[in-house]
């Protein structure tokens, strides 16, 4: 036992040494536009954050780390250089960056490289390597594998991807360390459960290769979806009984399929979707897949945007073999956190409009404060065929008060319907109708409200500079 507990620690050390020599501390400066004043920047931010070197004299780290960023610095174990990066390839929806040294390609000649594991086994130790709560010392901490399962990913609060769950905690500065076993990377530190102690998430390596491969043609795609809604109906002897589904048959109830998706032509709601790429389907979601049980969408989860997948469906009695193309969701109402974003914007009258987005919504303390007819546009928006030639929603998301605008501010917070009668599917559009129009009053319709807001033009365009200068507004759109 003697023996094998300095063997072990001798191991632990030598894996330590190459480690070393792998990972770097990140210090990023971060600076963001508001949404509620699209206009206008925040004020400057800096955190800290962890990477490692991969092939290819690549650096990896968590998207937050670096998100929104002006200035980054990258710092090496042992060496009192700090070394200016860039990031070259981001993807928030699964929290993953790609960083280069700008200017100094000596960096990489005393790096090692780290090469990527397999999934974990659950009960098994993984390490964690980083730098947190700002410290500059490499932490080490050990953790136990507790589960691995389908997550929602915080950095985009829109996304759900696999992830591990150990009991080792994920602290600030933690994000972006390497996760080791058996000397291979298992997985990236990247959030941690503020409601409990000792929990951490992990990025597993399934997702990170499938970033590493997305971006191979310079590209970010990001994953992709086939658009269906479904419930876990088959589960009810009596949903069997009225699909007439086979007693040995077992899968999920497609109940919605959405408009500018693949599933919208080739899937209907009321089929029973039995097996996902030749894996059959449980009554509860699930499949078997690398010896594990996952749900289903693991499968779509894998394979890139432009590939296709074998669906085998049970539709009027009979089983139908489909095959459907992998693409990305293209939100009209984004419903991810944004960052690395410009706002666009259009001024008129004093009255600020900007495409409806989480990152507006998030303004006024999240979508349940928003107004009702925005948050019924919010959920309906891809379900409803009526808005599928949308490209984006115009909100008046803001008001320079002047006389011009008296009452305007009764309307704030509301997206733009119409104006004089013709529907405004784009911020293009909204310029182009008030811009465009030879009427002497302008109508604006709002989504949720009978009366319009009536402007007088020629009142509106005469005082749109006066308002714009006498609030310190240097550009009146953003297009």
């Amino acid at each position: 036992m003697y023996k094998f507990l300095i063997f072990l620690f001798l191991f632990q050390l030598s894996v330590f040494a190459e480690v070393k020599n792998s990972v770097v501390l990140i210090t990023c400066t971060t600076q963001s536009w508001r949404f509620d004043q699209p206009w206008k920047k925040t004020g400057l931010r800096s955190g800290n954050g962890t990477g490692f070197v991969i092939a290819g004299n690549r650096i990896l780290t968590n998207a937050h780390v670096v998100s929104d960023s002006r200035y980054i610095e990258v710092k090496r174990l042992g060496d009192d250089k700090k070394y200016i990066a860039k990031v070259t390839k981001i993807a928030h929806d699964c929290d993953l960056a790609i960083l280069d040294i700008v200017d100094s390609p000596d960096f990489f000649e005393t790096m090692v490289p780290l090469e990527f594991g397999d999934l974990p086994d659950i009960n098994s130790t993984v390490t964690t390597y980083g730098f947190p709560l700002g410290g500059t010392q490499l932490s080490v901490t050990r953790g136990i594998v507790s589960r691995i399962q389908q997550s929602n990913y915080s950095h985009s609060g829109a996304d759900s991807h696999l992830v591990i769950q150990t009991d080792a905690a994920i602290n600030p500065g933690n994000s972006g360390g390497p996760v080791l076993q058996n000397e291979k990377v298992v997985g990236v530190a990247f959030q941690g459960l503020t409601k409990a102690d000792n929990i951490g998430y992990l990025i597993p390596t399934v997702v990170i290769k499938h970033f590493i491969n997305d971006i191979l043609d310079g590209e970010v795609h990001g994953f992709g979806e086939i658009g269906i809604n479904y419930r876990y109906d088959l589960q009810n002897p009596m949903v069997r009984k009225l699909l007439e589904v086979p007693g040995d048959s077992s899968g999920i109830l497609i109940t919605r399929t959405f408009p500018n998706m693949p599933s919208y032509k080739l899937l209907k709601a009321g089929d029973v979707l039995l097996e996902i790429g030749n894996y059959a389907i449980r009554n509860d979601g699930y499949i078997l897949l690398d010896g594990r049980e996952v749900q289903f969408a693991e499968v779509v989860e894998r394979l890139q945007i432009g590939e296709k997948l074998n669906l085998k469906i049970w539709r009027d009695k009979k089983i139908v073999d489909i095959k459907i193309p992998i693409v990305q969701w293209d939100m009209i109402i984004p419903h991810s956190k944004p960052y690395d974003i410009t706002p666009s914007y259009y001024i008129h009258g004093g009255m600020c409009f900007s495409p409806l987005s989480l990152g507006y919504l998030m303004t006024l303390g999240g979508w349940k404060k928003a107004p009702l007819s925005v948050r019924q546009l919010y959920l309906e928006v891809f379900g409803d065929i009526k808005y599928s030639k949308h490209k984006e929603f115009p909100v008046f998301c803001n008001l320079l008060p002047h006389e011009v605008n008296q009452g305007a501010e009764n309307f704030q917070g509301l997206v733009v319907e119409k104006v004089n009668g013709s529907e405004i599917k784009s911020m293009q559009e909204l310029k182009n109708a008030i811009e465009g129009s030879l009427k002497e009053y302008i109508h604006i319709k709002f989504l949720g409200q009978d009366i319009p807001l009536v402007l007088l033009k020629k009142a509106t365009v005469t005082n749109n500079e006066k308002i714009l200068k006498k609030y310190h507004i240097t550009e009146g759109e953003r297009l």
